[in-house]
C-alpha cells in the first residue's frame, strides 16, 4: 500500500457488464446507482474466460478494446461525481496463460483480478452444472478446487483474489480438513501482495454467507492480507448490494481500512464506520435503470 485516502469506504470493486453475456443494464445504469447510494469508487470487472471452447458467459478477446474504451469514456464523463475504475477478472485456466497475460499487459487496467469458475470441465459455479456434480464427493470437489487456487496464487500475473470460498457456493461443505491447505494458499496470497475480495453476493447464493466465510476472513486478517469489498453485482440493482454486511464482516475480523486500486498500484481507504452505518442502504430517489437490454454503454 502506497497511501491512505482519507474517506469513508463506500466502494464496490466488483460489478459486471452485459459483455459478459449474463449481465444485464448498461454501465452507466450502474454508476448512477453507485451515485445515488454515496459510493465514492466503483469498479469495472468483468469476466475474460479463455478456453477452447467459446464460453457464452465472458467477454471474448476481440471484446477487451470495446470493454476498456466504454470505461474508460464513463470514467470521464463522471470523474466530478464518482471515481470509476476499469478492471478485469481473469478466469483462470494454466493452459491459456500467456494469451491473458497479453491481454492484460496491452491495456491500462486500474486492477487485474483472478478467480476459479472451473475445474478442467467442471463448471463450480452454474446452477445448471451443480446438479450434474450433486454425486461428487464433496471432499473430492474441495481438494480440487483448493488445489487450482493455489496453482492460480502462484502466477505474478494478479492484484486481486474474488471470491475465495466460492466452492461453497451450492452449501457443500468438506467433511476432511483442509486448514493446511488453506494456510498454503493463504501465506501464498500474502507473499505475493495479493487483496483478497470481500464478496457480498454469497449473501444471495444458496450458502447464504460471504465469500469469504467469517473465519476465513479473520485468519486473512491476521495474516496481514488487505481486503477490497464488492457486490458483483450483475445488474444496476445490485450495485453496493449487502455492503453494511460487507463492512460488519470486515470490521468485526479487525480490519480498518480497505483497498482501492489505479493503474495497478493499491492504496488504503479508511473505514469510517459510523459513516457507514448512516448510509446503511441510503438513496436518493427512484432510480430509472432504463431498458435491462439496451446498450453496453448508456440507459
Amino acid at each position: 500500500m502506497n497511501r491512505t485516502k482519507p474517506i469513508n469506504a463506500v466502494i464496490d470493486y466488483h460489478i459486471h457488464t452485459p459483455l459478459c453475456n449474463h449481465a444485464k443494464g448498461s454501465m452507466e445504469a450502474c454508476i448512477k446507482q453507485a451515485v445515488s447510494i454515496g459510493l465514492l469508487e466503483i469498479c469495472f470487472l468483468d469476466h475474460l474466460t479463455i478456453r477452447l471452447e467459446k464460453d457464452p458467459k465472458s467477454m471474448s478477446p476481440e471484446e477487451i478494446p470495446l470493454y476498456f474504451n466504454a470505461v474508460k469514456a464513463l470514467k470521464d464523463q463522471y470523474s466530478e461525481k464518482i471515481a470509476v475504475k476499469a478492471g478485469l477478472e481473469v478466469d483462470f485456466n494454466p493452459s491459456n496463460m500467456t494469451t491473458a497475460q497479453k491481454i492484460v499487459d496491452t491495456f491500462d487496467f486500474d486492477v487485474v483480478a483472478s478467480s476459479v469458475h472451473f475445474l478442467n470441465d467442471l463448471d463450480v459455479v452454474s446452477h445448471n452444472a451443480a446438479a450434474g456434480y450433486a454425486r461428487m464427493d464433496s471432499d473430492d470437489l474441495y481438494a480440487r478446487y483448493l488445489d487450482a487456487l493455489y496453482q492460480m496464487c502462484r502466477y505474478d500475473s494478479f492484484d486481486l483474489i474474488c471470491h475465495l470460498d466460492l466452492v461453497k457456493k451450492f452449501g457443500r461443505r468438506a467433511s476432511r480438513d483442509f486448514r493446511a491447505e488453506i494456510d498454503a494458499i493463504l501465506s501464498l496470497i500474502r507473499d505475493k501482495g495479493y487483496v483478497v475480495e470481500v464478496n457480498t453476493s454469497g449473501l444471495d447464493h444458496p450458502i447464504g454467507e460471504i465469500y469469504p466465510s467469517e473465519s476465513l476472513l479473520k485468519t486473512c486478517q491476521e495474516k496481514g492480507i488487505p481486503v477490497t469489498l464488492s457486490s458483483d453485482a450483475h445488474n444496476p440493482q445490485s450495485v453496493g448490494g449487502h455492503r453494511t454486511e460487507g463492512i460488519a464482516a470486515v470490521l468485526k475480523a479487525g480490519y480498518t481500512t480497505l483497498t482501492g486500486f489505479s493503474r495497478r498500484v493499491a492504496y488504503s481507504i479508511l473505514i469510517d464506520a459510523s459513516l457507514e452505518k448512516q448510509q446503511t442502504e441510503k438513496r436518493s430517489g427512484t432510480i430509472d435503470y432504463g431498458n435491462p437490454e439496451g446498450d453496453l454503454i448508456h440507459d
